[in-house]
C-alpha cells in the first residue's frame, strides 16, 4: 500500500509539473491521518488511529520518556530517570498490594487485603517491633528486651514460687493461676508482693497492698515499674500516669493529686508513708501521710521545676514509721526539703550551704547528709540525741575528699577518695569506729550496713566490721574467712552474708536473722551467684538455678523453704524478699 501511494504521488507530481501548476506537496497526506505531510511529525501513522495536531498517534508517542509508548503506558507521567516495567509504571506509581502505599516506599509489599498499614506500608501482622519472632498482631508483650526467650504469645518471664509467713506474702495460692508464666519482676511492701508481668499487667497478694481489686482494670496493661512504701504500692505506666493502692495512710490513696499523676511522671521516690513523683518537666507531686513527706505545700513553689532527684529518710524496720521527710536535689545543685521538720524536713540551719554544689544526698532515720561537688559533706536533721545531724566532731575530715556516704539507722560512714573512712552519729551503732581505725585508714572500696552495724569491703578482699556486736558489728567468729576474696556483702536487719570469689558464703551477726548458716553450710560452699535478704532471713541463688534459704524459720518461716524445695531445685532466675517471705521467679 505504501509503495502504491508513493507511485501515485510521483505520477501526480509529474502531471502537475507538466501542466505548469503550483507545488501541491503541502496538500499531500500519505498516511491519511488528516495531517498533511508537511506538518506531520509522525508520517507513518497506522490507518484508523486517532492523532494529535502533529499527526502522531499514541503508539508513536512517549510523553514521559520512559521508552514505553503512550498506547501501552499505564503510568503516563513517570518522573524522569525512573526505571519502569513493561507497562510503563515505576515503583513510585504502583501499589501492588492495594494498601495505598506506593511500592517505592512500601517496606511490606505483600500486605493482606483489608489490613491497616503504617506510613511504611506495613500492617501489624508484618511487623515484629521487639524482634522476638512474634508478629505485633499476636504479641501480647510488645516490649520484650533483646535476647529474651518468649512463648507463643511473645511473652518472656517465668512462674512464681513463694514461701515464708502467709501474712507477709509467703502464700500466693489465691493468685497461683495468674503466676504460672510471664512474670518478669516482683516488688514488695512489708507485708505483700506485686508481680509485674511482661504484658504490663500486675498480680498482687499478701496483706497491706496485696488487694489491688479496686484498680484491677488500670493494672491490666501498660505498667512499666512499681514503687512501694511500707504498706502501699504505686505503679508507673508507660504513658506516664500513676496508679496507687494499699493503705491510704501510706500513700495508697492518691485521689487528691490524681490530675497531676495522669501523665508526665518519669520516676517515683518513696519514704515509709509517702510518695514523691518526679515529672518530666522537673516538678514534684507528693501524697501520703502529711507528716511523713506527703504534704509538700510549704515548698511547692520550689518544686515546680528543676528537680532531678529525690531522697527520702532511711527509716529502720524496727523504728516508728509514722513520720519522715524528703530532700529534693535540683539541677542547679540546690536542695529543697519538706516533711517532718525534726527529721530533716527543715534544713534552714544549713540553707546557705545547700544553695549550690550538692551532687548527692544520703540519710539515716532522722537526718540527712549532702555530698557536694568539692567532696565536702553538709548534715542536718534531728538535734535530739546523736543521730548524725551534727557532724562537727569530724568536720575537718568531711571538708573534702568524700566520694560516698553510707548509714545505719542512727550513724554515718563516709568513704573518702584515699580509701579511708570517717564515721559519726550514735557511737554504739556505727558512729564510733575507733576500735578499727587503723583498718579503715586506707583500702576501703565499699561499705555495707545492717540497721545497727557497718561492714567495710577492702580492695584486698578483706572485711572490717564495727557497730553493734549483736547485729553484725562483731565478725571475730569468722575473721579468718573474711581475710580475703570477698566480693560482695549483703545485710539483713541484723546480720551479714559475704559472697566470696569462689562462690562460697560467710555469715555472721544475729543467728535469728541469718547470721548463722551452719545448717546449710554444705550448700553454701560453692556456686552462689546471688544473695537476697528478707527482714530476718537470707535466700541464695546458685549457678545451677537452685535456692538455699536460712535464718528465721520458727516465727515467720522465711528461712525455711522446705515446703517448696522441689520447685526451687532448678530453673530459678531471680529472688525477691519481703519482710518475712520470699518470692522466686522460675523459668
Amino acid at each position: 500500500m505504501k509503495k502504491l501511494q508513493t507511485v501515485l504521488f510521483a505520477l501526480m507530481m509529474l502531471t502537475v509539473s507538466l501542466a505548469g501548476c503550483t507545488d501541491l506537496s503541502n496538500q499531500v497526506d500519505l498516511d491519511n491521518d488528516t495531517v498533511v505531510d508537511a506538518d506531520d511529525l509522525c508520517p507513518d501513522t497506522d490507518a484508523g488511529l486517532t492523532v494529535d495536531l502533529d499527526g502522531c498517534a499514541d503508539n508513536q508517542l512517549d510523553d514521559d520518556g520512559d521508552l514505553v509508548m503512550n498506547d501501552v503506558d499505564l503510568c503516563p507521567n513517570t518522573p524522569a530517570g525512573e526505571a519502569v516495567h513493561s507497562d510503563g509504571c515505576s515503583s513510585s506509581q504502583v501499589d501492588s498490594d492495594g494498601d495505598d502505599v506506593m511500592d517505592s516506599v512500601d517496606l511490606c509489599p505483600n500486605t493482606a487485603a483489608g489490613e491497616a498499614v503504617d506510613a511504611d506500608g506495613c500492617s501489624q501482622s508484618q511487623l515484629d517491633d521487639d524482634g522476638d519472632g512474634v508478629m505485633n498482631n499476636l504479641d501480647l508483650c510488645p516490649l520484650t528486651p533483646a535476647g529474651e526467650t518468649v512463648d507463643t504469645n511473645g511473652c518472656h518471664g517465668g512462674s512464681v514460687v513463694t514461701w515464708g509467713s502467709s501474712g507477709f506474702g509467703g502464700d500466693s495460692s489465691s493468685v497461683s493461676s495468674d503466676l504460672t508464666s510471664a512474670v518478669i519482676h516482683i516488688y514488695s511492701t512489708s507485708h505483700s508482693f506485686a508481680a509485674l508481668k511482661s504484658d504490663g499487667s500486675v498480680v498482687t497478694w499478701g496483706a497491706w497492698g496485696g488487694d489491688s481489686s479496686s484498680v484491677s482494670s488500670e493494672l491490666s496493661s501498660g505498667v512499666s515499674e512499681i514503687f512501694t512504701t511500707h504498706r502501699a504500692f504505686a505503679a508507673l505506666k508507660s504513658d506516664g500516669s500513676v496508679v496507687t493502692w494499699g493503705d491510704p495512710d501510706y500513700g495508697g490513696d492518691s485521689n487528691s493529686v490524681s490530675s497531676d499523676l495522669s501523665s508526665g511522671v518519669s520516676d517515683i521516690f518513696t519514704a515509709t508513708r509517702a510518695f514523691a513523683a518526679l515529672k518530666s518537666d522537673g516538678s514534684v507531686v507528693t501524697w501520703g501521710s502529711s507528716d511523713a513527706g506527703g504534704d509538700s505545700s510549704s515548698v511547692s513553689a520550689e518544686l515546680t521545676s528543676g528537680v532531678t532527684q529525690i531522697f527520702p529518710n532511711h527509716v529502720g524496720t524496727g523504728l516508728n514509721h509514722d513520720s519522715g521527710s524528703f530532700a529534693a536535689l535540683k539541677s542547679d545543685g540546690s536542695v529543697v526539703t519538706w516533711g517532718n521538720s525534726a527529721l530533716g524536713g527543715d534544713s534552714s540551719s544549713v540553707s546557705s550551704e545547700l544553695s549550690s554544689g550538692v551532687i548527692e544526698i544520703f540519710s539515716n532515720s532522722k537526718s540527712f547528709a549532702a555530698l557536694k561537688s568539692d567532696g565536702s559533706v553538709v548534715t542536718w536533721g534531728s538535734t535530739q540525741g546523736n543521730w548524725g545531724a551534727d557532724s562537727s566532731s569530724v568536720s575537718s575530715e568531711l571538708s573534702s575528699g568524700v566520694i560516698h556516704v553510707y548509714s545505719t539507722v542512727t550513724a554515718y560512714a563516709a568513704l573518702k577518695s584515699d580509701g579511708s573512712v570517717v564515721t559519726w552519729g550514735q557511737e554504739a551503732y556505727g558512729g564510733d569506729s575507733s576500735s578499727v581505725s587503723s583498718d579503715l585508714s586506707s583500702g576501703v572500696t565499699q561499705i555495707f550496713s545492717t540497721e545497727w552495724a557497718f561492714a567495710a569491703l577492702k580492695s584486698d578482699g578483706s572485711v572490717v566490721t564495727w557497730g553493734s556486736s549483736d547485729d553484725g558489728g562483731d565478725s571475730s567468729s569468722v575473721i579468718s574467712d573474711l581475710s580475703s576474696d570477698v566480693v560482695l556483702i549483703i545485710p539483713t536487719t541484723k546480720a551479714f552474708a559475704a559472697l566470696k570469689s569462689d562462690g562460697s558464703l560467710v555469715t555472721w551477726g544475729d543467728p535469728d536473722y541469718g547470721g548463722e548458716s551452719s545448717s546449710v553450710s554444705s550448700n553454701l560452699s560453692s556456686g552462689v551467684i546471688l544473695i537476697v535478704p528478707a527482714y530476718n532471713a537470707f535466700a541464695a541463688l546458685k549457678s545451677d538455678g537452685s535456692v538455699v534459704a536460712w535464718g528465721d524459720s520458727d516465727v515467720w518461716g522465711a528461712g525455711d523453704s522446705s515446703s517448696v524445695s522441689s520447685e526451687l531445685g532448678f530453673g530459678v532466675t531471680m529472688i525477691f524478699g519481703c519482710w518475712s517471705a520470699f518470692a522466686a521467679i522460675v523459668e
